[in-house]
């Protein structure tokens, strides 16, 4: 059996939020890969563009959620994503590490009320 890749579970999460209406979006803030006269390189992200975003966001009855989706089993955290992480909460968010679109259905339908 083929193993899931992490793009594969985003795009099942996101399947499921688009045919549930939900409001989201999906954020992959990796500099562009590019080649030019100074050979390949990766460019600058863009001013003000942070690190450590996740992978879904949703906006939900005014409440924010991130989820930063990992394959089940194997999986690194960045720096970035855990100061993000600090960020979002210390600021009323939700951020939620989800390894398939079961565990992304439970966070989203029984998410605490603020």
């Amino acid at each position: 059996m083929k193993k899931k890749l992490e793009k594969d579970i985003q795009k099942e999460i996101c399947d499921w939020l688009f045919a549930e209406g939900y409001f989201f979006w999906r954020s992959n803030n990796i500099p562009v890969f590019q080649r030019d006269k100074y050979g390949p390189r990766f460019r600058s992200l863009p001013k003000y563009t942070p690190r450590g975003l996740p992978d879904i966001q949703i906006l939900q009855d005014g409440r924010y959620i991130g989820l930063e989706v990992k394959v089940p089993g194997y999986w690194k955290f960045t720096d970035d994503q855990q100061i993000m992480k600090e960020k979002i909460i210390a600021n009323g968010g939700a951020y939620h590490i989800v390894t398939s679109l079961d565990e992304a259905k439970n966070v989203v339908s029984t998410r605490p009320l603020v």
